[in-house]
C-alpha cells in the first residue's frame, strides 16, 4: 500500500523536473540568440557615413559615445517597452577613424567594425583623381555572410583581388575604360578572423606613362569587422 500511495508523489516529481528542465532550456536559447538582426555602414556620394540597422523583437538599444576610446557604442539589450526594430544614425569620421561596436548584452557578445577614412569634407575638396570611389554600404546579412555595394565614378576600372597572406579582399580602382558604375560583391567571414576590405585607388596610372610621373596608391577606405568575444553570433 505504501508503494502505491508513493507513486502518483514520484510522478508528480518527474513531471516538475521536466518542466523545470524544459523551462531552463527555453531560457538558454532565448539568452544565446543574438539581439541584432542585420546592420549596413553606408557613405553616400557626399562623404558622410551612416547606419542602418535591425533588432529582434523586444529589444531595444541605447547609444553611448565612449570618450576613452572613441567608439560609438550601441548597447543592446531585452526590454518590454521598445520601439522601432529599425534603427538609423547619422555618424562621423573622427580624425580619419570611425569606430562602431555593437554590445549585445544578452548574448555578451560585441562586433567591431572600423573604418578607416577622410572626413566628408576632405573627400569634397580632394583631388579628382584621389576620388574615384563615388559611394559603398557594407551590409551584414541575418545568415553571417556580408555584401559589399558600390558605386565608381566614370571611366573607372575595377577588379577585385583577395590577398590570402594579408587576408584582405582588395577592390583596385585606377582610370580605364569600363561600361560599369555599380557593384556587388558576396563576403563571407570566418568567425575567429577579421573581415577586411580595403579600396585600393591607383593614382596618376593613366598620366605618368606620358609625364614619366611615378604611380602610388591610396588605401582608403579601409574596413575592419571583427568580434571580441564569443562566436560570429553579432
Amino acid at each position: 500500500m505504501k508503494n502505491i500511495k508513493l507513486l502518483p508523489l514520484l510522478i508528480l516529481s518527474v513531471v516538475i523536473l521536466s518542466s523545470c528542465s524544459d523551462n531552463e532550456n527555453l531560457l538558454t536559447e532565448i539568452e544565446q540568440k543574438s539581439s541584432l538582426k542585420t546592420y549596413k555602414v553606408k557613405r553616400d556620394v557626399s562623404g558622410a557615413y551612416s547606419l542602418d540597422y535591425e533588432l529582434e523583437r523586444d529589444v531595444k538599444s541605447q547609444k553611448v559615445k565612449n570618450l576613452d576610446t572613441s567608439v560609438n557604442e550601441f548597447h543592446l539589450y531585452p526590454s518590454d517597452f521598445a520601439n522601432s526594430q529599425r534603427q538609423s544614425e547619422e555618424l562621423f569620421i573622427d580624425g580619419n577613424r570611425l569606430n562602431i561596436g555593437f554590445i549585445d548584452t544578452r548574448t555578451n557578445n560585441k562586433a567591431n567594425i572600423t573604418i578607416k577614412d577622410d572626413a566628408a569634407l576632405s573627400i569634397k575638396t580632394a583631388a579628382k583623381n584621389a576620388k574615384m570611389l563615388s559611394s559603398y554600404s557594407v551590409t551584414r546579412n541575418e545568415d553571417g555572410t556580408f555584401t559589399l555595394d558600390f558605386e565608381v565614378n566614370n571611366q573607372v576600372a575595377v577588379n577585385f583581388v583577395y590577398a590570402e597572406e594579408a587576408g584582405v579582399y582588395e577592390v583596385h580602382l585606377k582610370e580605364g575604360e569600363s561600361n560599369e558604375t555599380v557593384f556587388s560583391r558576396n563576403l563571407e567571414k570566418i568567425a575567429s578572423e577579421a573581415l577586411k576590405i580595403d579600396f585600393v585607388n591607383h593614382l596618376g596610372s593613366s598620366s605618368s606613362k606620358n609625364t614619366g610621373a611615378k604611380a602610388s596608391t591610396r588605401r582608403k577606405p579601409r574596413i575592419i569587422i571583427s568580434n571580441t568575444s564569443g562566436p560570429d553570433k553579432v
